[in-house]
């Protein structure tokens, strides 16, 4: 552990650029591949692709402005009385990737929309709180770090258990992909509140080691997980074929109720819903003057 001055400015020096320039490099050539291979497949079976390829895309752009010694402030420190280089853009990309790696996984389980929601908004706030914690310059700070944390825990049950019975529900391939996919992000996930406690919250490490950690986990989170999802592709895909053939199709988000399965299969030869017709005229065959009539 590196042990930060007792004064003056605890900032980033020429290691931790250039930590941020190789992650930013690992982000923009992921997303180059995961489009690429996404692009190639066929258009029913993209969803898992464009998600992947997002996240890694917001990250990208977010260390390019960390890298170009953009998206900071400097905020006092209630431990060792000096100023800290704080890096928000971090949490910009955050609140944009996390939801989205939630979504990737969901996507997979099929699980209700309204399970969906409260679980992506709990991500959010976690990470709006850090933030909050991460600028704040007094010990209250700590108390955002346990509401974060809080919202952490939220998010784990959210994944492997309740999302965890839709998964397991949809059965084949994609339940073992899915609890396996769940249960890595989940633990990984801890790491940053470690960092942030080390960081941002008791200031005891130096804004490099931080960067570095940061990074560590941002590469294992997204770049190293996207290319997992990737690889389930051929597994996904037969389980949709399957799912196709059995008419399991799902309704498109804008026709879904709260207790809806996220789409995953869309059914071309199944009735339509009610909610997709719910605007339409009735067509009565033959009406009372022999011609064909709506009513």
């Amino acid at each position: 552990m590196t042990q930060v001055p007792s004064n003056g400015m605890v900032s980033t020096t020429k290691a931790g650029w250039i930590v941020y320039w190789v992650t930013f490099g690992l982000m923009a050539a992921s997303a180059i591949c995961f489009m690429g291979i996404t692009l190639l497949k066929p258009q029913k079976h993209r969803k898992h692709g464009y998600c992947t390829a997002l996240i890694v895309s917001v990250a990208g752009f977010a260390y390019y402005a960390m890298a170009s010694q953009g998206g900071s402030t400097y905020i006092h420190q209630i431990h060792g009385d000096n100023q800290r280089q704080i890096y928000w853009a971090r949490y910009v990309d955050w609140v944009f990737t996390t939801p989205l790696l939630i979504l990737d996984l969901l996507l997979m389980a099929a699980c209700p929309v309204g399970t969906a929601m409260w679980i992506i908004g709990a991500d959010i706030f976690m990470i709006v709180l850090g933030l909050a914690g991460g600028v704040n310059t007094h010990k209250f700070k700590w108390g955002y770090f346990a509401m974060s944390c809080f919202c952490e825990v939220a998010i784990n049950i959210g994944l492997l258990f309740v999302a965890m019975r839709s998964a397991v529900a949809r059965g084949g391939g994609v339940a073992k992909v899915y609890a396996g996919l769940a249960a890595y992000l989940s633990i990984l996930w801890w790491g940053y509140p470690i960092v942030w406690g080390l960081a941002e919250g008791s200031n005891l490490i130096s804004s490099d080691a931080e960067i570095a950690a940061y990074a560590g986990l941002d590469i294992a989170a997204k770049v190293f997980f996207g290319w997992m999802v990737m690889a389930t592709y051929p597994i996904i895909s037969q389980q949709q074929e399957r799912e196709a053939k059995e008419g399991k199709g799902f309704p498109s988000l804008l026709e879904a109720s709260i207790d809806t399965p996220l789409s995953i299969t869309q059914n071309l030869n199944s009735t339509p819903s009610p909610m997709a017709t719910r605007n339409l005229p009735t067509v009565d065959p033959v009406g009372t003057d022999g011609a064909t009539t709506m009513v």
